[in-house]
């Protein structure tokens, strides 16, 4: 089977994987990779359709594996060896081939064009420019006909040396995988939708869910729950009336069939408009450092959320949180008896690692 990589957020690896393998058939792990701050890749085999791999959600983008060095020198003679290997490479011929018999069953016609990026995760002797020139002599070598240009290729080659080890792959997404929601209102700092993606499926959503953001922002938890699957219920709620009006644009604007059994709550998260044990799923995002104050204003915010979530989850219902506010998370649990925080997966959101916690109600 040939082998793909998703490219995720960094820290959403295990998270990929868990989708991965639960949406596609005949696929088999590789392995994990880690660019600082920057990304993660999740290394597979599969031998299914091509096409599917594009409606993975927790992935910013598919490539298909055309070339892995395990030890790079990070000097100017991995230049020179590079080139040689993809002259002589059978797998890299096969990655190209791969990705054109994609290319023909989603369109008529293929242009033979192609551009490199490159990326350096460390210290080298080399230029990011000089690591794409290395790949682009050997496909002048290899497809002398095919033309190099500077955008809008048929092939991407995304060339990435991190630390000691050398991935190149070929790009099957393109930009509408990692921007699928064009919102009509956007707000800062809002999440990725395959940030939002990965904590939707760490829900473990199901038909009959009673879903719950309190904190929805622009509504791309929301969004994201709404494209994952059916659901008995959706709601959405937040202290601000504009955010609420920003999620209700955004959420209409949605190309599907009219939005059915989503409501929107003006409400405080400290004093929740639900009944006892009346929601089965909450995700949501919960403010950190100054985004709504001073340290001691947010220390007193979290156990008042916590009680409430503890309050309005039915039991064996989850809660999935993310929060950069380590220790203000695991003091405010404490006081809630019958939440339990299962596990969590550290990622970097706008430059500030945070954690997605998965909390149960017992």
């Amino acid at each position: 089977m040939p082998t793909f990589y998703a490219q995720t957020m960094p820290g959403i690896e295990d998270i990929a994987w868990l989708e991965i393998k639960s949406q596609l058939a005949r696929v088999k792990f590789g392995e994990k990779l880690f660019a600082k701050d920057q990304n993660g890749l999740v290394l597979f085999e599969y031998g299914g359709e091509t096409a599917d791999l594009l409606n993975l959600r927790t992935a910013e983008d598919v490539f298909v594996l055309a070339h892995m060095d395990k030890k790079i020198t990070k000097g100017w003679d991995d230049l020179y060896s590079l080139t040689k290997k993809l002259i002589r490479s059978k797998a890299f011929v096969k990655a190209i081939d791969t990705l054109l018999d994609f290319h023909r069953t989603q369109s008529q016609g293929i242009e033979l064009s192609y551009r490199v990026i490159s990326r350096l995760h460390g210290r080298f002797e080399y230029r990011r420019i000089d690591l794409a020139r290395s790949v682009e002599k050997a496909m002048k070598a290899k497809y002398p006909k095919w033309k190099k240009v500077d955008d809008h290729s048929r092939v991407e080659i995304w060339v990435n040396a991190l630390g000691s080890r050398l991935v190149i792959g070929l790009r099957i997404s393109d930009r509408t995988m990692r921007h699928r929601f064009k919102k009509k209102e956007q707000k800062r700092a809002s999440l990725r939708p395959s940030v939002a993606a990965a904590m939707v499926h760490l829900t473990d959503p199901q038909p009959e869910d009673i879903f719950l953001d309190p904190m929805c922002g622009s509504g791309t938890l929301l969004m994201e729950r709404r494209l994952t699957n059916d659901y008995g219920r959706l709601l959405g709620g937040d202290i601000e009336p504009r955010r609420l009006l920003s999620a209700q644009a955004n959420i209409r604007g949605q190309r599907r069939e009219t939005p059915r059994d989503i409501d929107f709550f003006h409400l405080d998260v400290r004093q929740l408009p639900f009944q006892s044990g009346a929601i089965s799923k909450i995700a949501t995002n919960l403010p950190f450092g100054k985004q709504i104050g001073t340290k001691a204003e947010v220390a007193r915010l979290y156990p008042a959320i916590f009680q409430e979530i503890e309050r309005v989850l039915q039991p064996g219902g989850k809660a999935v949180i993310l929060s950069s506010e380590f220790e203000l998370v695991k003091t405010a649990v404490r006081f809630c008896p019958n939440l339990t925080i299962l596990t969590g997966y550290s990622i970097a959101v706008l430059g500030q690692w945070g954690r997605i916690y998965i909390a149960r109600k017992d």
